[in-house]
């Protein structure tokens, strides 16, 4: 028993040599040269060896209170509650990406053997057009098989070269003019699978060269007929295809402005047209909400969105999701959009020229946060609630019963019970947020030019970040094959 004692206080114990470097660090931070002299000097004598051996070996005979800096070491190799609980979660998750990584060598090889029965039909078929699409097939079922084979991890360390994308244009602008829907598909489609598979640091620069090499023909003809030509054929294939490269090119503010060029909201009308016309959740209405939240980023493009009934369109959309269901990024980005339009000095203005129609849109918003929505459309319903509240719209905050159903609100959330984690640190956010955005402000110091002054606009803040952040997310849904 005693020598299992003795053993478990001298693992209690850090190692002498640790603790003596981590006190000799802070000293030389703190500039303590003199301190650090002596302490050194102790060390370094066997004197001071034997103290500190003599006093461990009293502190396990005797149980005597070791040092506050022995449980603080101590303490360190003790996993919390929430460390542990992510331990298991990433086990978990790992073992999901490994039966997703399975599943997918499980699809090629099932493509494979499809592609090797089409090339068999070809030779009874002999279709020139059927040759080059299965060729078109075969290259971008390589590109996803390096992909699956990097386990996730993209492989590619440089851009598309000038040469393959001067060749995916020409391939396009030629099929085209044969009216080829299909074999505009696999070019759009292409140019997609080469932006998802490069590495995340170079996206930005991919944008960047989409952009220059003009790849929808705007600025070499200073016109957006091409684009809305494709824009405007009904086929959901390529309304699939040419919305998610729209996506990839509006992820950047720059890309923005090439779809914006010279002030022209054309493309912008056409996709809002588009997002109306899908099924409520479907793949290509995602990426159309996808574009407009990223294109909400930029002041210019908000009235567009107000004149085409963006505002009302995105309230029925969260309203229709309390008794159905609604893919939840279609909630996500709508209701992030609603918030960046409601956001401007453009449409508060609108708003506030319109008191019949704000009225609605107020006590709406405020009835969503009864609702059982999910968090990050609260928070974006709040943030919408929170441009609201001002002093412009004081008759509709009156006749909405504002402060008092704010007030019932943060009562009731309060009290809510969270079944895990995750669901208690996304309460205290919503919490936190309604006591930042609507706690009564001193207005008795007017710092609305010191306000004006520091604030910098948003188009700014989106060129700093873009500039501080190499890496871009593309959009990618499981279920876009179907």
């Amino acid at each position: 028993m005693r020598t299992a004692n003795s053993n478990q206080a001298q693992s209690s114990i850090p190692d002498s040599n640790e603790i003596n470097e981590y006190i000799k660090e802070y000293l030389r931070y703190s500039n303590y040269s003199n301190t650090l002299e002596c302490f050194e000097a102790e060390i370094k004598s066997k004197q001071v060896s034997n103290k500190m051996l003599n006093k461990q070996q009293i502190v396990k005979q005797t149980g005597e209170d070791q040092p506050r800096i022995f449980q603080l070491l101590k303490s360190d190799n003790m996993k919390t509650k929430r460390e542990i609980n992510l331990e298991k979660e990433s086990k978990q998750f790992n073992k999901k990406y490994q039966q997703i990584l399975q599943a997918g060598r499980q699809i090629f090889s099932v493509s494979i053997n499809l592609l090797q029965l089409l090339h068999s039909l070809k030779e009874t078929a002999k279709n020139e057009n059927l040759s080059e699409t299965l060729e078109n097939y075969k290259i971008q079922l390589g590109k996803y098989h390096k992909v699956i084979i990097n386990e996730g991890k993209p492989e590619g360390t440089e851009l598309i070269t000038e040469q393959v994308m001067h060749e995916h244009k020409t391939k396009l602008f030629k099929n085209n003019q044969d009216k080829n829907v299909d074999g505009m598909i696999e070019v759009l489609l292409s140019l997609r699978v080469n932006a998802l598979q490069i590495a995340p640091e170079l996206r930005k620069n991919l944008v960047y060269e989409l952009i220059r090499n003009d790849v929808f023909n705007i600025e070499a003809t200073d016109k957006f007929d091409f684009v809305v030509h494709l824009l405007d054929i009904n086929n959901q294939s390529l309304r699939h295809a040419i919305t998610s490269l729209i996506s990839v090119i509006s992820s950047t503010l720059r890309g923005v402005e090439y779809l914006t060029y010279n002030g022209n909201m054309i493309i912008i009308e056409k996709i809002i047209k588009i997002l109306k016309e899908q099924e409520n959740g479907s793949v290509t209405q995602r990426f159309c909400l996808a574009i407009l939240q990223k294109a909400s980023i930029k002041d210019t493009v908000i009235p567009t969105y107000v004149h085409n009934e963006m505002i009302q369109w995105i309230v029925n959309l969260i309203q229709k999701s309390v008794n159905t269901k609604i893919h939840v990024f279609c909630l996500d980005f709508a209701s992030a959009t609603l918030a960046n339009i409601i956001h401007t000095p453009y449409t508060l203005q609108y708003l506030e020229h319109q008191p019949r129609f704000s009225h609605q849109v107020m006590e709406q918003l405020l009835k969503f946060i009864k609702d059982q929505i999910q968090v990050s459309v609260l928070m974006h319903v709040l943030i919408c609630l929170s441009y609201l509240s001002k002093e412009n719209f004081a008759k509709q905050m009156e006749e909405c019963k504002f402060v008092e159903r704010i007030s019932e609100f943060v009562e009731y959330y309060s009290v809510i019970n969270t079944e895990n984690e995750a669901a208690e640190i996304d309460k205290k956010t919503v919490l936190d947020l309604c006591a930042h955005m609507f706690h009564p402000k001193d207005t008795s110091l007017d710092n609305s030019e010191t306000l004006e002054l520091n604030e910098l606009k948003t188009e700014d803040r989106i060129r700093e970040y873009e500039n501080e952040q190499g890496e871009l997310i593309f959009e990618c849904f499981q279920d876009e094959v179907s």
